[in-house]
């Protein structure tokens, strides 16, 4: 063998080496997944400690990555980031929003598209088709009633009889007319199955005949309905019932003919101005991932995403309702486009 045969095998060796060492600091700590390096800060509306099971295994995965997370209500969310971003501050790298916070978010022009890798596994109705959102655990809304205070023969069985003044005073609910979660749910049943008649009927009625209480947070509700502080909450997180019955709390869901259990997801989104988007996006890509979502569904109480994972993950949303359960994702695209009408009709109605 000649010399330059001699250097052309060992030139052959050394790239073949060298392809190898890249390939293994690519691939780099997930292991075929996205790896992340550096601060990643992240606003959510997810208690903290249900989310920190989950940041310590990224973490742990991730050890040059440092995840801080702050917890808000979406409206309080939202609020901050116009407003950090107004004055040209930091904002959040990442936010983990309601539905309804996270399309608002989107719809503002504040996020980016990105592309995790595990959004292959997701069915289209969990994520976003521009690449802008991605599901990471559901969030169901329902109707509840105590069972001490409700007896079976007097259970409403349609949304008109909500409106009975024999409930005047013991109807707790989601305020409708603040453009979040409740708003989103009614103008999707106007713009949808009930029709906007029989929804501005229904909530003119129930202000005229029972002048609900009227709630900022969609977790009171339950929380007043299980202290027997009202009879009926319109309406509360479904894994917060979930929690008060495993408790051994007098909670049911109240199943109407005309009001399925209404859900959406809580979305991880980029926003534009993050400082280290690419490792926000491995995080995101961490809680879809299979391990992400049996961590989330083994929370008390927090429902997973993934369907593959429903024999591993104690809490998906599909277990914790009857075989029979009717469901609906909320907004439907109508109430996205006429958002700021439905605000404004229901603020009307609510004398907001």
């Amino acid at each position: 063998m000649s010399n330059d045969d001699n250097r052309r095998n060992l030139i052959i060796g050394l790239v073949v080496v060298l392809v190898l060492v890249a390939g293994i600091f690519t691939i780099g700590p997930n292991l075929g997944g996205q790896s992340a390096t550096g601060d990643v800060l992240v606003y959510g509306s997810v208690d903290a400690e249900d989310l920190q099971p989950a940041i310590d295994a990224f973490e742990a995965k991730n050890p040059e990555a440092n995840i801080e997370y702050v917890r808000g209500s979406p409206p309080e969310v939202y609020s901050r980031i116009t407003t950090e971003l107004e004055a040209g501050q930091k904002s959040a790298d990442m936010v983990l929003l309601s539905f309804p916070g996270t399309l608002s978010l989107v719809d503002d022009g504040l996020t980016i598209a990105f592309s995790p890798s595990e959004a292959s596994n997701y069915p289209d109705d969990l994520k976003d088709s521009n690449g802008h959102w991605y599901s990471v655990l559901l969030l169901g809304q329902v109707i509840t009633y105590n069972t001490n205070l409700v007896s079976e023969d007097e259970l409403p069985t349609q949304l008109s009889d909500l409106t009975d003044p024999k409930w005047n005073g013991m109807i707790t609910m989601h305020d409708y007319s603040r453009g979040s979660t409740s708003t989103r749910i009614w103008a999707t049943l106007a713009e949808g199955e009930l029709g906007s008649d029989k929804v501005i009927q229904f909530l003119t009625d129930l202000e005229a005949n029972v002048n609900p209480v009227l709630q900022r947070s969609t977790g009171a509700q339950v929380d007043e309905v299980v202290r027997g502080e009202y009879a009926i909450g319109i309406v509360g997180q479904l894994h917060d019932v979930v929690k008060a019955k495993m408790d051994g709390a007098p909670v049911e869901i109240l199943h109407l003919e005309d009001f399925p259990v209404m859900w959406g997801p809580t979305a991880g989104v980029i926003l534009e101005s993050s400082a280290n988007a690419e490792g926000a996006e491995a995080f995101i890509n961490f809680l879809m991932s299979e391990e992400g979502q049996i961590i989330i569904g083994n929370v008390d109480v927090r429902f997973a995403a993934l369907p593959d994972v429903a024999g591993e993950a104690k809490h998906t949303f599909d277990s914790a309702l009857p075989d029979d359960t009717r469901t609906m994702r909320y907004p439907n695209d109508e109430a996205r486009s006429n958002h700021g009408d439905w605000t404004a009709k229901f603020k009307e109605i609510a004398g907001a």
